[in-house]
């Protein structure tokens, strides 16, 4: 884990007010009044710790969460599939061409056990050899990942309860294609994932592990804690808890395989070598460890030992596999993280946005990455989509928030502002993007409003020329390239509801509707009802 930028840094974004009335464009939101009447600020949320994690078990088949206890030591794939058969009651169909396609007969040595575990967490680590499954009318077919990823199904998901609760449309189908398996949809360029919304109900057409990954997510943003990770079973949780567990190690040449069973067998936890990302990096069962460390967390002491063979660890189906680094980088979790103490409105949760992204590891979308995306589904729910090891990043950046923020003083919350006060606002824009709404905005918002219109009226804009941003260019390039983008600035005149309305011209300007929420509400664009935002971060965006 990389570390904090200096504590003054971190004090700058919590405590620091928006005190003038430039706003980014992407904001989208007039710059809030100075308070007249002051009352005392409200107490910050409580944040619970449960739920940790939406167990993927609650949404399938009985057959398949049911608990079993299994040693397929030196077994074959053949002996698995006839335990499904006779012991557990499956209907099962193996697709013995297309695991021949990866080099897998049903009589080739197969090894795996259960320990009062679910059935489907036997049949996820297939994937470990290429293989995968999937259950439709009552079968389980057993064949390649590759096959197994070609079979969608499109399935309705009814988010009435979700706009029940204050989610929008947009922003919530935002988060689902940024956040659950991002690259498998067709609006970023995936092979299979489509999504429409029809009224209040969702129709998604995925993979099954995608639906998966969607049912638990839809119940996250529900039922949130400090971090929830989606589609996670609750055997993950007691693994962590065996990472703290303290060990004393000392191995002088001994191998590899030997040194995992016996800090397995000392803590009790599942630890297996991932054998083919082994091979791919040339490393033998038997390659020799030495070490000495004393009385040291489970997770330090496997950091430690790996390091010098670029191997890691990462926790999947039930496991803490010992694997490559390239490998565990393409585990990718979702959680949601309840931060309704740290971010209340639009322009909060963009601001703890931005504080996230520059004060974590460089893995961001937003900095021109594929490595991880992160979304504010609502104000006060975000969820982000990493490694484990990013997700214990932001985590712990957001722990370190909470503790500034509650040591600092309540900013007071204000009175509402009166809607027909007149103010000025700097949207900045890309230079093209603000030249056009400088012609067009007069006649698209409250044309009546103008002064070109009538010598009465409040409403005047001008455009300034602002100084050229250099951002990321993603190109398929490593590091991504740099290019200067020119910007100008609206400086717009105006009350406070026209205001409003100019804002979300800019937002649909920028980002278009959505095919299927046309009948969805807009996001909440209140000026932050806590003194201006505990996230407020000023921009120097005019000379």
């Amino acid at each position: 884990m990389l570390a904090l930028r200096p504590l003054q840094c971190l004090a700058v974004l919590l405590i620091g007010i928006l005190t003038t009335p430039i706003l980014r464009a992407q904001d989208a939101v007039p710059a809030a009044a100075e308070a007249t009447l002051e009352k005392p600020a409200p107490e910050l949320p409580t944040i619970a710790e449960e739920p940790k994690t939406i167990d993927p078990a609650k949404f399938l088949p009985e057959l398949l969460r049911r608990k079993a206890t299994v040693d397929f030591s030196d077994s074959s794939l053949r002996e698995v599939v006839e335990w499904l058969r006779s012991e557990q009651g499956f209907v099962v169909l193996v697709e013995q061409e297309a695991l021949s396609n990866v080099g897998y007969l049903p009589g080739d040595p197969y090894s795996d056990q259960l320990n009062d575990e679910p059935i489907y967490l036997l049949l996820n680590r297939l994937r470990k050899h290429d293989m995968a499954w999937f259950y439709e009318d009552e079968i389980l077919h057993i064949t390649s990942a590759e096959v197994a990823s070609e079979h969608v199904t499109t399935q309705p998901y009814n988010i009435r309860e979700h706009l029940d609760a204050g989610y929008d449309t947009d922003p919530l189908i935002d988060t689902v294609i940024s956040t659950v398996a991002s690259d498998s949809w067709v609006e970023n360029g995936g092979p299979v994932g489509a999504i429409n919304l029809i009224g209040d109900v969702l129709f998604v057409r995925q993979c099954d592990k995608e639906h998966l990954q969607l049912q638990a997510l839809l119940e996250a943003l529900l039922h949130n804690g400090r971090r929830t990770i989606i589609a996670e079973p609750l055997q993950h949780e007691t693994l962590r808890e065996k990472l703290k567990q303290e060990v004393s190690v000392k191995f002088r040449d001994t191998p590899l395989e030997e040194a995992v069973a016996e800090l397995a067998t000392e803590t009790e936890a599942d630890i297996r070598l991932e054998a083919s990302a082994l091979e791919g990096l040339r490393i033998r069962l038997r390659q020799p460890v030495t070490i000495t460390i004393d009385k040291r967390p489970l997770a330090t002491v496997l950091q430690a030992m790996l390091l010098d063979l670029k191997l890691t660890y990462v926790i999947q189906d039930g496991v803490i596999w010992i694997t490559s680094q390239e490998e565990a980088g393409r585990v990718l979790k979702t959680a949601v993280f309840d931060v309704r103490d740290l971010c209340r409105d639009n322009s909060e949760a963009d601001a703890l946005i931005e504080a996230i992204i520059s004060q974590t590891s460089d893995v961001w979308v937003e900095n021109g990455r594929q490595d991880a995306d992160l979304r504010p589904a609502l104000p006060g729910t975000l969820v982000v989509y990493a490694t484990e090891p990013i997700l214990d990043e932001v985590l712990h950046l957001l722990e370190t928030y909470r503790t500034a923020l509650r040591s600092s003083k309540p900013r007071a919350e204000t009175q509402p502002v009166d809607m027909n006060e007149v103010i000025t606002v700097y949207y900045r824009l890309d230079a093209p993007m603000a030249e056009s709404l400088n012609i067009h905005l007069p006649f698209m918002v409250a044309p009546d409003s103008w002064k070109r219109q009538s010598d009465d009226a409040p409403g005047t804009i001008s455009l300034i020329v602002s100084k050229a941003e250099k951002v990321a260019v993603s190109s398929g390039q490593s590091p991504p390239s740099q290019q200067w983008v020119p910007k100008s600035v609206l400086v717009i005149t105006q009350t406070r509801a026209v205001h409003e309305e100019i804002s979300e011209v800019i937002r649909r300007v920028e980002l278009g509707d959505n095919q299927g929420g046309f009948g969805s509400k807009s996001g909440g664009m209140g000026g932050g009802g806590f003194g201006g935002g505990f996230f407020a971060v000023p921009e120097n965006h005019v000379p």
